[in-house]
């Protein structure tokens, strides 16, 4: 199916949305959380969903809304930049290494889904944990790596579940609306035909 691309106007609506989904799934993620961190990680969900949806329209609203969260939520002001680049290292993980058709939940495709989400949570957790070691230096490395393992055991379960989920139930709708993206050599392929 040729995807066409999406207006300008459509392409701000959804920064705009992703932003504010990705905020919002971040404060919900504040009810369990050490001083300065969240070890409950919602916004993997939306991590796990929108680079198939949304595409670059899609990153970049979640980067707003990382540097919201890291900004406002863990009240690290300026320093909230370091949850843009888990954003981007999540989703562009989940982007390039899912293969197409992968989220139809068949086959070899779930173990490949599965694998890779276990594989950018845990990039990204580790990225921020050791970010956090240098600056600002909220944990020592020896108190990182348990928080590692706990932060990685609570979120692992939630993005297993729930993206492959979401991804069956709610592509075929964006797909016929024409708004979705697919993984990243989906989207260039159909991006080099238009």
């Amino acid at each position: 199916m040729l995807m066409q691309k999406p207006s300008k106007a459509k392409q701000a609506s959804i920064m705009a949305m992703s932003a504010a989904l990705y905020a919002i799934f971040f404060f919900l993620s504040w009810s369990v959380t050490l001083p300065g961190f969240t070890l409950l990680y919602l916004p993997i969900i939306l991590l796990g969903v929108f680079p198939f949806w949304f595409g670059w329209s899609g990153l970049v609203g979640s980067m707003v809304g990382g540097f919201i969260g890291g900004a406002f939520v863990e009240g690290l002001g300026l320093l909230g930049v370091f949850e843009i680049v888990v954003a981007v290292l999540i989703y562009m993980l989940n982007w390039a290494l899912i293969p197409q058709k992968a989220e139809d939940g068949k086959g070899r495709g779930i173990f490949t889904l599965l694998g890779v989400y276990a594989l950018s949570l845990f990039a990204g957790t580790s990225y921020i944990l050791w970010q956090y070691t240098v600056l600002p230096q909220l944990f020592t490395a020896t108190e990182a790596l348990p928080i590692l393992a706990t932060t990685y055991a609570l979120n692992l379960p939630i993005v297993m579940i729930a993206c492959p989920a979401l991804l069956r139930a709610i592509s075929p709708k964006l797909k016929s609306w024409g708004i979705y993206s697919g993984n990243l050599w989906e989207w260039n392929r159909n991006r080099s035909k238009n």
